[in-house]
C-alpha cells in the first residue's frame, strides 16, 4: 500500500513508525508497525497511524501556543484590509467593510479572505466524543466542528474539567422518570441470577425486539457480572432494563419459580433501578448508543402500567436523543462502518414502530410524520446475529429465507407499505381533509382500500409467510401476527363507526365485521395462550384492539342470545384470563370503561337465560366477581364523598345563621324556602356528572376561572383524584344502556381510548 501513496507523502512518512496503529491499538493487541501492519491487512481494513496524545502538561502549552497562533493569523488578516484589530470600534470596521463590498463589487480588493460566518455548502457528519456520537446537520456547528477538529478537540483537552463539571451538574432530567433515587451497584442481583436473567431475556425478549447485538454482548454481559462495582452508569442502566424485560416476560408462578420471589416485586425492583441509572447517566442529554438502547427496554418494560399518553411523550424523548446523534439519516450517508448501520437501522425503526403505535393509543395519526426517502435509514437486514460483527467490511448478504430478525423486517414492512400508501393517497387526492386521527379509516374510496388490503395480503404471504415452519415459536408468531394485522387492517376498513344505528348496517356486513373480530380475539388468545408462543406472550397486552373487544361485548349487551354468544363468551373469558392484571385495574378510564360494558353485556345475557327458562343460568366467573366488587366499592366511596359535602355545607349555612341579625335570619329562612331541598340539589347535581361536570380541568380552572377565590373542589382533598376519575365510570354506567337499534357512541369511547378524562367527554358528540 505504501507504494501507492503520493511521493510527497512517502518522503515525510517514516517506514516503521514508532507507535501502534489506531486499531490495534483500540483492540490492545501487538501492532507489527508496518504500513500497512499485519493485523490490518489480514482483516482487510484500513490501517491509520496517528501519533499518541501529549502529556497534559504539553497539551496545555501546545492549546495556548495553539489559541495564540490563531489570534495572530486573524490580525494579519486585518492588517492586511486596512483595519486596526486594536481599536475598539474594530467591529463596526468590519461591518462597514463587508456592506462596502457587497454593495460595490468590482471595488472590492482581490482577496481569499472570508468573513468567519461566510460558510459554503456542506454535509451532515457525526462529531465522535468521549460521551458518544453527536450529529452535526447545520452551518453554524458544522463550521463549529471543523474548529474543534482543528484545535485537537477541545472536548478532549478539558476532559478533566468536564467530568467535574458533569458531577456538579443538575441535569439529570429526574423530573421526566420520577423522583430521585439511590440505587447503587450493590442493587444487582447474584453473578448466577445474572446470567439466568441475561438468558431469558435472549429467550423470551431479543426476537421481539433485536436491539442488541447478543453475540458482542454476551461477553461484556459476563465481564461485568463479575465485576459490578466497576461498570460504567451507561451499561449499568443497561443491564437493569433487561432485568426488567427478562422478569416481564415470566408469568407469576415461572418467576417465583427461577427467582423466589413474585414478579410484582421484582419488576417494580428493577424498573426502579433502571430509572436512577438513566438520571445518573444523564440519558436525555446522551449521546451512547447504550443509553439509547437502555432507555428503549425501560420504556418496553413499563408500557402496559403507566398512562399511553406518559410513553407516547417518553419515546418522543428517546426519539429526539436518536436524532441527535444521527439516527434519521442512513449510516452510510454517515460514513459508519457497516455493523454500527446495521445496529442503529433496528434501533431507529423499532423507536418509529414503538411511537406509532403509543400515538395511536392516544387517539393521534398513527403514521404522522412518517416519509421514507433517499435519506431514511433502510430497513433492517434479513440475517441472523452470526452473520454481523464489528470488524466486518461488507454488508451481508440477506437471506430470503427466515432469519432471527423475521418479526422485526415483518414488522418494518407492514409500516413502510402503510407510509407508501398514505402518501399515494395525498398524491391522487382520494384522502379528503377530515378531523379523524385516521386518515385511511376516515376515507370513503371502497375501492381503493380493497386493492390496499390485496396488494397488502400479496405481498406479506409471498415474501414471509409462505417459508414459515409452525414448529418454530418465533416462525409461528409472525405467522399468527401476520393473520392479526391483515383482520385489523379489514375491521379498521369496515368499522361501525360508519353506521349511526344497527338497523342502517346490512346483515351481510354485521356478518362480515363480526367474523373479524372474533378471529381477532382467537388470535390474541392463542399469542397468549400457546405452549410455543408463551415466552412471547409478554408482548400482546400492547396490542391488543381495543375497538374490536368494545364491538364484540356491545353486541353481546344488544343481542344476548346471539347465534354465536358462548363462543363469544369463552374468548372474552380468555381475554380477562390472559390480563387479570392488566383489566382488573382500575388506574386507566379505558379499563374501567370497558369492565363496565362487560358486566352490562353478562348481566344482559343472565336476564335472557332467565327469561328464556331453557337451561340454567351460569355461575359468573371469578373476574365478573371482581368487577362487581369494583363497582360496588366505587358507589360507596362517591356516596361517602357526597355525605361529607352534604355535611360541610350543612355546617357552612348553620355558621352564617348565627353570624347574622334575626332580621337577617328571617329574611333568609323565608328565601330558602322557596328553594329545592339542598338533598335534592345533591341528588340533581350527581345525577349525570358525566353531562353536568365542567369542560376545564382541575388544574386549568384556577387559571381560566380568572383567580377570584370560586369554588374548586378539586382542591378540598375530600376524595382522591385518581379515584374520582375512574369512579365516574365505575359508579354509575347508564350511559352504557343505549337502545339496541342504535350504534354504539365511538366518540366516547375514544375519549377513554386516548386517556381523556372520563368525567369531561365530549357532550355534543352523537353516535356515529
Amino acid at each position: 500500500m505504501s507504494s501507492q501513496l503520493p511521493s510527497s507523502i512517502q518522503a515525510t512518512s517514516p517506514a516503521k513508525p514508532t507507535y501502534a496503529c489506531i486499531r490495534c491499538s483500540a483492540r490492545k493487541v501487538k501492532c507489527n508497525r508496518q504500513t500497512p501492519c499485519e493485523s490490518c491487512t489480514r482483516h482487510n481494513v484500513e490501517c491509520i497511524f496517528r501519533a499518541p496524545k501529549p502529556s497534559k502538561r504539553r497539551r496545555e502549552v501546545a492549546k495556548d501556543k495553539a489559541v495564540e497562533e490563531r489570534l495572530k493569523h486573524y490580525e494579519a488578516l486585518l492588517r492586511e484590509k486596512g483595519i486596526d484589530p486594536n481599536p475598539v470600534g474594530a467591529t463596526s470596521e468590519v461591518a462597514s467593510h463587508y456592506k462596502a463590498t457587497t454593495n460595490q463589487p468590482e471595488e472590492a480588493p482581490e482577496s481569499n479572505w472570508k468573513l468567519p460566518y461566510e460558510s459554503t455548502i456542506f454535509k451532515p457528519l457525526l462529531r465522535q466524543g468521549q460521551d458518544g456520537t453527536e450529529l452535526v446537520d447545520n452551518a453554524l456547528w458544522s463550521r463549529v466542528a471543523e474548529e474543534i477538529h482543528d484545535s485537537g478537540s477541545i472536548e478532549e483537552e478539558d476532559s478533566g474539567n468536564d467530568a467535574s463539571h458533569r458531577q456538579t451538574s443538575d441535569d439529570d432530567f429526574t423530573y421526566v422518570l420520577g423522583g430521585r433515587t439511590s440505587v447503587t451497584g450493590s442493587s444487582h442481583p447474584p453473578t448466577i441470577m445474572i446470567r439466568r436473567l441475561w438468558q431469558i431475556f435472549i429467550e423470551n425478549v431479543n426476537p421481539l425486539t433485536k436491539l442488541v447485538h447478543v453475540p458482542s454482548l454476551q461477553l461484556v454481559i459476563e465481564k461485568a457480572a463479575t465485576n459490578i462495582d466497576r461498570i460504567p452508569a451507561s451499561f449499568e442502566a443497561l443491564m437493569f432494563s433487561i432485568y426488567s424485560m427478562a422478569v416481564l416476560s415470566l408469568t407469576e408462578d415461572e418467576c417465583k419459580e427461577a427467582f423466589g420471589e413474585s414478579r410484582a416485586v421484582l419488576l417494580p425492583r428493577y424498573v426502579a433501578a433502571t430509572k436512577g441509572s438513566l438520571s445518573r447517566a444523564k440519558f436525555m442529554s446522551s449521546t451512547s448508543l447504550v443509553i439509547l438502547q437502555a432507555l428503549l427496554f425501560h420504556i418496553l418494560s413499563i408500557r402496559d402500567d403507566y398512562e399511553a399518553r406518559a410513553i407516547w411523550t417518553l419515546t418522543g424523548v428517546a426519539i429526539r436523543v436518536a436524532e441527535g446523534m444521527g439516527m434519521r439519516l442512513d449510516g452510510t450517508l454517515l460514513g459508519l462502518s457497516t455493523f454500527e448501520t446495521e445496529i442503529r437501522r433496528r434501533i431507529w425503526w423499532q423507536l418509529k414502530l414503538h411511537d406509532f403505535r403509543a400515538a395511536e393509543l392516544c387517539g393521534q395519526a398513527k403514521f404522522q410524520d412518517f416519509k421514507l426517502d433517499e435519506t431514511t435509514p433502510k430497513k433492517p437486514a434479513n440475517v441472523n446475529d452470526s452473520d454481523l460483527y464489528p470488524e466486518m467490511a461488507q454488508a451481508p448478504v440477506e437471506s430470503t429465507r427466515p432469519t432471527e430478525m423475521i418479526w422485526c423486517t415483518f414488522r418494518t414492512e407492514l409500516a413502510s407499505f402503510a407510509a407508501t400508501h398514505i402518501a399515494r393517497m395525498r398524491t391522487l387526492g382520494i384522502g379528503k381533509p377530515t378531523f379523524s386521527t385516521d386518515e385511511y379509516a376516515a376515507m370513503d374510496y371502497f375501492k381503493f382500500k380493497d386493492i390496499f388490503i390485496q396488494e397488502l395480503e400479496e405481498g406479506i404471504e409471498t415474501k414471509y409467510l409462505r417459508f414459515c415452519d409452525p414448529s418454530d415459536p418465533l416462525q409461528l408468531m409472525t405467522l399468527v401476527g401476520a393473520r392479526c394485522a391483515m383482520n385489523l387492517v379489514r375491521f379498521m376498513t369496515h368499522h361501525p363507526r360508519q353506521w349511526t344505528k344497527l338497523e342502517h348496517v346490512p346483515a351481510s356486513e354485521q356478518l362480515y365485521v363480526w367474523n373479524i373480530v372474533i378471529q381477532l380475539l382467537e388470535q390474541y388468545d392463542m399469542q397468549q395462550s400457546n405452549p410455543l408462543l408463551r415466552r412471547f406472550a409478554w408482548n400482546v397486552p400492547w396490542f391488543l384492539n381495543w375497538p374490536a373487544i368494545i364491538h364484540v361485548l356491545d353486541t353481546l349487551r344488544a343481542e344476548p342470545l346471539h347465534i354465536d354468544a358462548v363462543k363469544a363468551w369463552k374468548l372474552i373469558d380468555s381475554v380477562y384470563r390472559n390480563n387479570n392484571e392488566m383489566l382488573l385495574n382500575t388506574r386507566k378510564p379505558i379499563f374501567a370503561a370497558v369492565g363496565s360494558l362487560c358486566l352490562n353485556a353478562f348481566s344482559a345475557r343472565e336476564a335472557a337465560l332467565a327469561k328464556e327458562k331453557t337451561g340454567a343460568v351460569p355461575d359468573p366467573p371469578e373476574y365478573i366477581l371482581k368487577l362487581r366488587e369494583q363497582r360496588d366499592a366505587a358507589r360507596l366511596r362517591r356516596k361517602a364523598v357526597a355525605s361529607r359535602r352534604k355535611g360541610t355545607e350543612a355546617l357552612h349555612v348553620g355558621t352564617e345563621r348565627r353570624s347574622t341579625t334575626t332580621h337577617s335570619a328571617f329574611v333568609e329562612t323565608n328565601t330558602r324556602s322557596t328553594e329545592p331541598h339542598p338533598e335534592l340539589l345533591s341528588q340533581q347535581h350527581n345525577s349525570n356528572p358525566m353531562l353536568q361536570a365542567p369542560t376545564q380541568t382541575a388544574d386549568d380552572a384556577f387559571w381560566l376561572s380568572g383567580g377570584d377565590g370560586s369554588r374548586d373542589d378539586s382542591f378540598s382533598g375530600e376524595a382522591d383524584v385518581m379515584d374520582l376519575d375512574t369512579d365516574a365510570i365505575l359508579a354509575q354506567d347508564y350511559w352504557l344502556d343505549t337502545p339496541n337499534d342504535e350504534g354504539i357512541d365511538w366518540a366516547q369511547w375514544d375519549a377513554w381510548l386516548g386517556n381523556a378524562d372520563p368525567t369531561r367527554p365530549n357532550v355534543g358528540a352523537g353516535h356515529g
